[in-house]
């Protein structure tokens, strides 16, 4: 999948009750949250979208929206994601998974041909918010949203998607590769 443009879209429109403090803007290793998933998708984005229901991102070149359907957490960023995604592909992640590299989301993007929606996998567990989603999933997280079933691994069955293993033998693997942080203790 090499050539097609790409959206960038960065979800940062968590309620942050776990951190006690607004999550995209918390320091890791001497940059904020947010910025190590923003360094990671702008050498191979054409464009990036930070979904944020509040919050200030100086210092980034990126369009920011809030949710169309606040109060139904990821499903609702992945919408409105999709609804302002200029380009046919988009890739997403969470503002709280720093450890990725350019490298996962080239991979991600290089297994996608022929799919609706590629994630990531790994250690029997799947990422739905790190992956690729073609545009034309738009409607299928639109149509559930408004149907009240805000639940992002429901929608995706509804659509042609795969996992996308990750492990050892990949060279940018690491054991906290995938490391989610929620609460000042993860921080640690």
């Amino acid at each position: 999948m090499t050539g097609q443009p790409v959206t960038g879209i960065i979800l940062a429109g968590g309620e942050s009750r776990r951190m006690g403090t607004f999550k995209p803007l918390v320091e890791y290793k001497g940059k904020p949250l947010i910025r190590w998933i923003y360094d990671a998708l702008a050498p191979i984005c054409s464009e990036i979208i930070i979904i944020a229901n509040s919050g200030d991102f100086p210092d980034m070149i990126a369009s920011i929206y809030p949710d169309n359907y606040p109060g139904n957490g990821p499903a609702a960023g992945i919408e409105a994601g999709l609804s302002h995604c200029r380009t046919n592909l988009a890739l997403f992640c969470s503002c709280d998974t720093p450890n990725l590299p350019t490298a996962l989301f080239e991979h991600l993007l290089a297994k996608h041909d022929g799919f609706d929606i590629s994630i990531a996998g790994h250690d029997d567990t799947n990422e739905p918010l790190i992956g690729v989603y073609s545009k034309t999933v738009h409607g299928a997280y639109k149509e559930a949203l408004l149907a009240g079933d805000p639940h992002p691994p429901r929608i995706m069955k509804k659509c042609k998607w795969q996992e996308i293993p990750f492990g050892p033998g990949q060279n940018f693997w690491h054991p906290d590769l995938f490391l989610n942080l929620n609460s000042p203790s993860d921080l640690k």
